[in-house]
Parts: C-alpha cells; structure tokens; sequence
C-alpha cells in the first residue's frame, strides 16, 4: 500500500483513513461538511501527492508533448500551466492532465493517480512508446515529489507569509520556481476546488518541514485538513471531472471542447476524435440538482417521461450550494437549465432533479481569478 511522504504527519490528526486506487489517504479530518466549507470561506490543506509527476526533456521534448495532447503547448512560455486531455487512437479520453512548461526544452505532466490498484499511470507509457524514436527523455519523478494543495480565499494570505517575492503577480494557472519556508519548490495557481489556490511542489524529503510551516503558520487564518470527501464534493459542486466521468467519451461531450486544438498537425487519435465530432453526439455530460436530499451513486439510472435517458457518474452532498450535486450523461434535447429528470436508486426509488449548466459554483470562475 502506497502512503504519501506526507502521511506520518497526517496521521498525528486522527483522520478518518480510506484507500484508494493502491493509495491510503485522508478521507476527512473534522468531518466533509466543515472541510469544504473552510476551503469556500477561509483556506483548506490537501495532500496530493498521489499525482504523478512526468517530466519530458530534450530538443524534442515539445514534439513528444504535442503528439500526445489535445491542447497545443507550442505557445507556452517558461512557467505557463495548461489543462488538456490525452486520447486513444478512438478519438476517446485516457485521462485530463495539467502541463507545465519549466524550461526551453523542459515540460512536466501532471497526472491523477493510477488506472488500477498498482498505480500504473497510462500516460508514462504511452509517453515512452511515442517518444522511443525521439530525442527526449521521459522521467517519472513522482516518488520524489511531495504536493500540498493550499485551497481557499485566504490562501495566498498564507503562503505569502513563507515564499520569497510577491504571490499577487502569479495568474491563475501559472507556475514559478521560488521557496517556501526555505524549501525550493514549484507553486502554481491552480487546484480542483473552485477557489483561489495553489499547488506546492516539493522534493519529499523535505514533506515534514513544508507541512510543519503551513501548519504552524496556518493557525491564525484558521487552516483546516481536508481529506478526500471534501475534494470530491468541491469539485462536484465546480463541475471539474475525474476519470470515471469521462471513460469511453470524447472531450466534446464532457465540455472540454475548449481544449482541442484542431490545427495541430498531429495528435493521437484527431482522425476518429473529428470523424465522431462530425457524426455527432448524443448525450453531454451536465449538472443535476437532486430536489429531495437524495445523494446519488455513480451508475444510478436518469429517466424522463418513464424511459431511461442516461446515467450519473459521480454525486456528493454539495455543502455550500446546500443541496445534493451529481454530474451525469444526459440526451442533448435536455440539456437545458431547468429541465426535470428523475434518479432512480438501487432500490428503485425515485429522486426528482433538475439540469443544470456546469459549474453549479461560481459559474463566471470570479473566485479562482481573485
């Protein structure tokens, strides 16, 4: 079993434990209600060091990225950070990353944890497969990266009090090279919760000292654990995805659009992504709003006018929208704001709910451009 190099530090808080994908990690420390909602009113901490880190070097470093994601990287500066996809040769998604460029000739993929238990991470082999003919080296660094997740509006007011230079000049997803408490590290303006945020890249052997700092420092601003529950019902409410949102579909139908970039020469599997684009799509991934305080479970049954029309593929209690939030497959003649559906638990009891456009929380994105 997997633990973070975080993880004796988190224990001495007693947290509920869970294991997931090969991993133990936090599930919630003082329960997921009070946890989300620090992370929306003051400033939350995660542990996610079960990313993977991959990093590509060489002349032909941005060659080896651009045939294997969707979005286009040949613009980025040094520090920019951008959100794509990876694909099959079907045109459908292996999984949603986060690309840094670091250097010239230097890029790093971040990645969710593993596929399966053993914590295999398809993009590093799929990496190396495409890259064998290149002049690029493909590093999986991931054992030797701590990552802590500083979420919240006073997020920055927190590490500024430990980071060399002037945080107010890092824009939403970008990355800079600076120390934290004396640490070298990589900070990016991003995360997975709707917020103001940013992400903390560390050598793990420093993971003790990084986190007594933000700990110790957090403790006027009212700094708050938070676990797994929490991250999955923020996310939830934002509308953001994880693996099991997206298997088997396109970027088009889970409202990634946005990140392919047809004029790219080249990608893995553009030919089919296109060709499926234009025979269209039926269904898109939407927001649902159960009426009756019914959390749904991923695999539960949506129908409309009796027959069944789609499926949900993640749910949560959504504490600051105070209603439960799923995210499910619907028919594009209901994708509309508005429109009423049911949810049929295992049991067979039906749920009414109501389509929502995503994200459900903050749908102009003011809070993470603060």
């Amino acid at each position: 079993m997997k633990r973070s190099p975080f993880f004796h530090d988190i224990v001495k808080h007693s947290p509920e434990l869970t294991t997931v994908q090969g991993w133990t990690v936090p599930n919630a420390f003082t329960g997921q209600a009070n946890e989300h909602r620090a992370v929306r009113e003051q400033v939350g901490l995660f542990d996610w060091s079960t990313t993977g880190e991959i990093e590509v070097k060489g002349p032909q470093a941005l060659s080896l990225v651009q045939q294997v994601i969707v979005n286009d990287a040949a613009a980025m500066p040094v520090g920019r950070v951008i959100y794509t996809s990876i694909l099959t040769s079907e045109g459908s998604m292996v999984s949603d990353i986060t690309v840094y460029r670091l250097g010239a000739e230097h890029y790093m993929l971040m990645t969710a944890w593993g596929s399966n238990a053993a914590d295999e991470r398809p993009e590093l082999s799929l990496l190396r497969e495409v890259g064998s003919d290149l002049d690029a080296t493909v590093t999986d660094v991931s054992s030797g990266v701590g990552l802590l997740a500083v979420q919240g509006p006073r997020s920055r007011d927190l590490l500024s009090t430990l980071i060399e230079g002037d945080l107010s000049d890092l824009r939403y997803m970008w990355a800079t090279r600076t120390r934290v408490a004396g640490i070298r590290s990589i900070i990016s303006r991003s995360g997975y919760t709707g917020e103001l945020g940013y992400e903390i890249l560390i050598p793990a052997e420093h993971a003790h000292d990084l986190w007594e700092a933000l700990t110790t420092a957090g403790k006027p601003l009212g700094l708050t654990l938070c676990g797994m529950k929490a991250a999955f019902s923020l996310r939830i409410e934002k509308g953001y995805i994880m693996r099991f949102d997206f298997q088997g579909r396109t970027p088009y139908e889970v409202g990634l659009g946005w990140t392919v970039k047809e004029q790219k020469h080249s990608f893995i599997g553009k030919e089919r992504l296109l060709a499926r684009r234009e025979a269209g799509f039926h269904q898109r991934l939407m927001g649902l709003l159960l009426q009756d305080g019914y959390v749904p479970n991923p695999g539960d049954v949506i129908i409309a006018a009796g027959k069944k029309v789609g499926d949900v593929s993640s749910a949560a209690f959504g504490h600051t929208l105070e209603i439960p939030v799923a995210l499910g497959f619907v028919p594009n003649r209901l994708c509309k704001p508005g429109v009423e559906v049911t949810v049929v638990d295992p049991d067979g009891g039906q749920h009414p709910a109501v389509v929502a456009e995503r994200p459900m929380y903050d749908p102009a994105g003011e809070r993470l451009h603060r």
